[in-house]
């Protein structure tokens, strides 16, 4: 879980996907939210983690994006399919409730190296300053999906790809991403690394196809933290998990395939929601004045 500078995130992985679908037309997924942090400078320079809108004035992230984070200067855009080219709606943020089980996980192979820790219960919900109007908030599915179910995850982030003129620096995607996986068994994922997965907080997907010689895997790398996981029911997409973490706690690059490991959504969020405060901010929160 790679540690970011003095960002929207600094407080552990931020990931982001290599491979899948571009979605460059406006309204591709409406609900779609991208963390930032505020500035005059261009949005896909500032740009951080990910999220979906669950109500007007609400939405879920991971917890590690927000994990110490001076949330004053923070701000929230809804709906950008391109960052470059469309801010979507902005909002500031009023408030924000981690899981009051939130914590990062050292490796047991080296619980000096925070690179490679996992995490558990990672995710937090934040209050927008005011509601979004005319966006249609992505609802929340009823259970964990069973392995072998088929996925979506949607995301900006970095690339695999370089820029040729700065050797090593990663480009950041600026158009929206959607990559399809499956749901693995807890065995399956915890066997692929040393990491700690836990399964009571945690489920992992991996691009089927990951294996294949002829196709380029999806796979989870730097700016994916946050973004939302969905499962297709019969009014559409449904909320069914946050991105976490991914091959990187067992030292793999992004494009390399990997399980990607996403909290649960419809487990966790009636926990998270009744540690907040009758009346009052929510519990554990940061809250703008």
């Amino acid at each position: 879980m790679a540690a970011v500078g003095a960002t929207v995130g600094v407080g552990g992985p931020v990931h982001a996907m290599s491979g899948g679908t571009q979605l460059p037309q406006p309204g591709a997924a409406p609900w779609i939210a991208t963390l930032a942090q505020k500035g005059n400078g261009p949005l896909l320079g500032r740009a951080s983690c990910g999220g979906a809108l669950v109500a007007p004035d609400r939405v879920l992230t991971a917890a590690h994006c927000l994990d110490g984070v001076d949330v004053r200067g923070a701000e929230v855009h809804i709906g950008s399919s391109v960052l470059s080219k469309d801010p979507g709606t902005v909002r500031d943020i009023r408030s924000v409730t981690p899981h009051p089980s939130y914590k990062l996980l050292p490796s047991p192979a080296d619980p000096g190296r925070p690179e490679w820790s996992s995490a558990a219960y990672d995710m937090a919900e934040i209050r927008l300053s005011a509601p979004v109007r005319g966006v249609e908030p992505l609802p929340v599915a009823q259970h964990r999906p069973r392995p072998g179910t088929p996925v979506s995850i949607f995301s900006h982030g970095t690339t695999a790809e370089q820029d040729p003129s700065q050797p090593g620096k990663e480009i950041r995607g600026d158009v929206l991403r959607r990559g399809d996986l499956t749901v693995r068994a807890h065995r399956q994922c915890a066997a692929q690394t040393p990491a700690v997965v836990d399964e009571t907080s945690v489920f992992c997907a991996r691009d089927p196809r990951a294996e294949h010689p002829d196709h380029a895997p999806t796979t989870m790398c730097r700016g994916d933290s946050g973004s939302p996981l969905v499962v297709w029911g019969r009014r559409g997409p449904e909320l069914t998990g946050i991105f976490s973490f991914a091959g990187e706690t067992a030292g793999k690059l992004c494009g390399q395939p990997a399980d990607a490991a996403f909290a649960d959504v419809p487990a966790l969020l009636p926990q998270l929601r009744a540690g907040a405060r009758p009346g009052g901010a929510p519990a554990g929160s940061a809250t703008l004045g």
